[in-house]
């Protein structure tokens, strides 16, 4: 199998164990010393287990039936690094409702023998500077990425 499709599948059990609210299938991708510069609740979190806290906070904060869509996935792969980037829609469905935002996600995996793990990740959503407003009601044309 290609590094590419090795890590196109890893992005998919990420998007189905963040869709699930699955902590611990989400935490098993990640690098022990993974830094995350993440869009809410905290500016940086570093390391495994303060990421796993903050992962629970995220999950638990959702009040209702969680959604994590990807778009757009792209995949640039090295030696031993790999960059994924995708556009996502997350949030909770609320009385039948989407309601949630657009993310744009960039993840850095490293290889460690035969093993990828995210070392890096981002997230990070557009925001109107006239304003200050963020950019939230985008509706894609693009490739959906599905986990199943």
């Amino acid at each position: 199998m290609s590094t590419e499709r090795t890590i196109e599948d890893l992005v998919r059990r990420w998007l189905k164990g963040a869709a699930s609210n699955d902590v611990d299938a989400v935490m098993a991708l990640y690098h022990p010393a993974i830094r995350s510069f993440d869009a809410i609740l905290a500016m940086q979190v570093e390391g495994a287990p303060a990421y796993r806290e903050h992962w629970k906070k995220c999950m638990e904060a959702c009040p209702a039936e969680p959604f994590f869509e990807m778009y757009d996935l792209k995949v640039d792969t090295a030696d031993t690094l790999a960059v994924s980037h995708s556009l996502t829609h997350c949030g909770a469905t609320v009385d039948g409702e989407k309601q949630g935002g657009w993310m744009r996600v960039t993840q850095v995996w490293q290889r460690d023998g035969d093993q990828w793990q995210i070392l890096h990740e981002h997230f990070s959503s557009p925001f109107n500077p006239e304003d200050m407003s963020l950019i939230m009601d985008w509706q894609p044309d693009h490739t959906p990425v599905r986990f199943s």
